[in-house]
């Protein structure tokens, strides 16, 4: 199982996965609100093989996770649904998390983030904020504004708990820096020293 946690006054308010790893056709999973100040949990709960790590790989994915390796495939076609019996293979694969930003949190002007990605079989990746193509590195520092990314704390699969122990300990840093908010600096300065190297 896994649990997706944002800051106490955001939360996830849907996934929608399709077309990604076993999730054939459209399916939409609706979290609910916290109440009285406490965060509600969802458990998912089936038997082995049945696609519940598939969940926590879908979160992952949609914000951003770009190691094969993390989503427990080798290629990036690995994540499109490959065919099973009476359902061919599929050409897309698409995941879109909707955050409540009631509070203002994140930089924008509307309550609800909707933040999508869409993969397909040729190769192509799109990202989407609120319906607008956007890079990958847009989605990354909003995300990071908010404490909230596919790296972080936030999102904790199968098997994690152990790599976070057996970590080193520059990957603990990392997990720290996130978690300490310092995350949208770090990639700042990265484009900015990218650039200066290029120029």
């Amino acid at each position: 199982s896994s649990n997706a946690i944002l800051s106490p006054n955001m939360y996830l308010k849907s996934l929608e996965i399709n077309g990604f790893k076993s999730f054939a056709g459209k399916t939409v999973l609706t979290f609910l609100p916290p109440r009285q100040g406490l965060q509600s949990i969802t458990a998912i709960v089936g038997p082995n093989g049945s696609g519940k790590s598939n969940i926590a790989d879908a979160i992952r994915w949609g914000l951003g996770e770009q190691s094969m390796k993390m989503l427990r495939g080798k290629k990036s076609e690995d994540i499109i649904f490959a065919g099973a019996a009476g359902k061919g293979r599929m050409s897309l694969g698409s995941v879109t998390l909707t955050i409540d930003n009631h509070d203002g949190l994140l930089p924008i002007d509307q309550e609800e983030l909707t933040v999508g990605r869409r993969a397909y079989r040729t190769g192509e990746n799109e990202y989407v904020i609120n319906g607008h193509a956007v890079r990958l590195l847009d989605v990354q520092l909003l995300l990071a504004r908010a404490q909230f990314g596919q790296g972080s704390y936030s999102v904790i699969g199968q098997g994690m708990i152990d790599q976070v122990l057996l970590s080193s300990p520059s990957e603990r840093k990392e997990l720290l820096d996130e978690a300490a908010g310092i995350r949208e600096y770090e990639l700042k300065r990265h484009q900015a020293e990218l650039k200066l190297a290029t120029s």
